[in-house]
């Protein structure tokens, strides 16, 4: 058996990768100087599509507020380049409209130009100080950096004008995280749930916080809640399908990794989770499975063999 508190830290790290992937936040953006007004962009395409005629008429036509309206809806449905063609348009028209900039900087937050996004959110602060969406904004792209003291500077601003706003208490909660403080991101985890029980994101975060903690059981009924509220949802069922299998319900966790993956990317992932908790034989019974199932290609099963026999030798040699 491998070293306890080894094995538990790759346990973590497997958690933790799974947590930031599940985790729906709310993004923001960036801008550098194009015109007289301060945005940024160096997208060639978005300035082409700028200098263009038709464009710029059918633009100009359409009050502030609205271009912003539809920079947002545009930025859902992740066409970023017509979003930020909104948002600029915007602020040429008014200067002062702050939520152009909180696009801007959710535009620059999607495309990963974090410090960009936070030129953008400080634009709006500068316009509005206490305005959450921008310090929020501001906290995230500083979290993106990997500026987690900064950020939570950010996030305890933003706690004191509006201390009820989940998208403060997340950000927050992602931040503890980060800092491997879970015991103080947890509570806010299930405050979330508390205030928005009919969401699946909020009980699939708090199951994948109990599971970092260790906490398997109360980790299987949270994604269980969460599948109640969005049963299609392939992500919520693998990570319930984790729970189980750490929890050492083996056979629950195959068969959901099954339906979700596929009967070889299933055994990979049951191999994968049995090694990093150091049941080395398990876990290669369950790789060779994935492998027999499908030889040709598997690439990653093999990798993880690989990665068992060099885990083995370190046990072994900490042994000695």
């Amino acid at each position: 058996m491998q070293d306890g508190s080894s094995w538990l830290a790759q346990s973590k790290s497997t958690v933790l990768t799974l947590l930031f992937s599940a985790l729906i936040i709310t993004l923001c953006g960036c801008t550098e100087s194009v015109r007289k007004v301060s945005y940024v962009t160096d997208d060639a395409s978005t300035l082409q599509a700028m200098s263009s005629k038709d464009n710029i008429s059918s633009l100009q036509k359409k009050s502030a507020p609205d271009l912003v309206t539809f920079g947002f809806v545009y930025l859902a449905n992740l066409n970023l380049k017509i979003a930020e063609l909104h948002f600029v348009a915007a602020i040429d028209k008014d200067p002062t409209i702050v939520d152009a900039y909180i696009g801007l900087g959710r535009t620059e937050m999607l495309r990963g130009n974090y410090s960009g996004a936070l030129i953008n959110f400080s634009k709006a602060r500068g316009l509005k100080p206490d305005y959450v969406p921008a310090l929020v904004g501001e906290a995230q792209a500083l979290r993106s950096e990997g500026k987690l003291n900064a950020a939570i500077k950010k996030v305890n601003e933003a706690m004191v004008v509006a201390p009820e706003d989940i998208t403060v208490i997340k950000e927050l909660a992602i931040i503890y995280d980060l800092m491997g403080k879970e015991n103080l991101s947890g509570p806010l985890y299930l405050e979330i749930t508390e205030k928005s029980p009919d969401q699946a994101a909020s009980h699939n975060n708090l199951g994948l916080n109990y599971m970092v903690r260790g906490e398997y059981h109360e980790a299987i009924l949270s994604f269980l809640q969460a599948l109640e509220l969005d049963r299609d949802n392939s992500r919520i069922k693998n990570n319930l399908a984790s729970a189980y299998l750490l929890s050492g319900d083996q056979g629950s966790a195959l068969k959901l990794f099954k339906v979700t993956l596929g009967e070889a990317e299933a055994y990979n992932n049951i191999g994968y989770l049995l090694m990093t908790q150091g049941l080395f034989d398990e876990s290669e019974q369950a790789l060779r499975k994935s492998l027999q199932l499908s030889p040709s290609h598997y690439v990653r099963a093999q990798e993880n063999l690989d990665r068992l026999q060099e885990m083995r030798r370190s046990a072994q040699a900490s042994r000695l």
